[in-house]
């Protein structure tokens, strides 16, 4: 069974799985998956737990033995079984397929990992887990649904907020609901009762956003102007290399010039998305972003991209990250809807 963070909750109330794989990009989401998966163990009569760390040499053979061994109380328990780096190998992978065809009775299986890739997601072994247990992945939150789920955790929290001050949380969380949890909770401690105002949350809440090259490549190229500056600020303030900004950047405007090339040429854009190497889940943004502007724009903003490079080789003069702001927050403003 595939499920959704949001769906965990109500399958756990109607009946428990002998094996479950909590995986994703978002580590907020994980965390309470395994924390409402544990909770309805407990409350189910799995008492004992057992933790294994599938590191690197970790004797799969470990599994079957702690799976099969006997309580000294005869109680239930939960294997928890953590994989860092969501490869379990060969013999891994066999040892949880079989498990999955012949789960212990007494026993819940949990793991946990971080974020997998397709080819990972479409492996034998979480194929096994999907069909004998519960595979649960949890995606990023996107941004525009980023209000709405602050609305909710301040609501289950008994509080509410001010629009400027949800639209401050907004700005101050963005890309950590980790942090955005523990800061509500901060402000629950703080606060009996809302509405919570800017005020309150500009003494209370430490910025928390946490950005990465990517995040401003799709800010770019959904043509959000402020967002961009923001995001540049953040990663220089996070002491990210400017190059891995800069290249993030060039490369959806080298594939925004052949798509446009291909669009205005009446050809298939397929062969030019795989050419570029453009994942599935933004070749709708691209392919809008190259009907909106000519080849000739968007050979600017590369050329752009060249003397951005220079600066940040020291050859051109320049400060790397005014120029960077400036190339992306022009990118952005091609796209921006009026």
């Amino acid at each position: 069974m595939l499920l959704r963070p949001d769906e965990l909750d109500a399958h756990l109330r109607d009946r428990l799985a002998p094996v479950y794989l909590l995986a994703g990009e978002e580590p907020l989401f994980v965390q309470e998956g395994l924390d409402a998966v544990r909770a309805a163990a407990r409350a189910a009569g799995f008492v004992e737990r057992e933790v294994l760390d599938a590191g690197s040499g970790f004797d799969w053979g470990e599994l079957d033995a702690v799976a099969g061994a006997m309580s000294l109380f005869g109680d239930r328990k939960v294997v928890e079984l953590r994989m860092p780096t969501g490869k379990p190998g060969t013999a891994g992978s066999k040892a949880l397929a079989a498990y999955c065809k012949a789960p212990s009775p007494d026993v819940i299986l949990l793991i946990s990992c971080g974020a997998l890739d397709g080819s990972q997601r479409r492996s034998a072994w979480v194929k096994a887990i999907e069909k004998g247990g519960v595979f649960c992945y949890a995606w990023p939150l996107p941004v525009a649904r980023l209000p709405q789920w602050l609305t909710g955790r301040l609501r289950a929290a008994g509080l509410t907020a001010e629009p400027a001050a949800l639209e401050m949380l907004v700005e101050r969380a963005e890309g950590n609901l980790l942090a955005a949890a523990q800061e509500i909770e901060k402000l629950r401690l703080l606060n009996e009762q809302g509405p919570i105002g800017v005020e309150q949350v500009r003494a209370a809440v430490a910025d928390s956003a946490r950005f990465d090259v990517f995040v401003l490549a799709d800010a770019a190229v959904a043509g959000q102007v402020a967002r961009c500056a923001r995001i540049v600020r953040g990663l220089r303030a996070e002491g990210t290399e400017p190059i891995l900004a800069l290249w993030a950047l060039a490369r959806d405007l080298r594939a925004l010039v052949a798509l446009s090339g291909a669009f205005a040429a009446g050809r298939d854009p397929a062969p030019v998305l795989r050419q570029h190497g453009v994942l599935s889940s933004r070749r709708g943004l691209l392919q809008q972003a190259a009907r909106q502007r000519g080849p000739t724009a968007w050979m600017r903003l590369l050329e752009r991209c060249a003397r951005a490079d220079r600066i940040l080789k020291g050859v051109a003069p320049g400060r790397p990250w005014d120029e960077l702001l400036q190339l992306s927050t022009s990118y952005a403003a091609q796209l921006a809807r009026r």
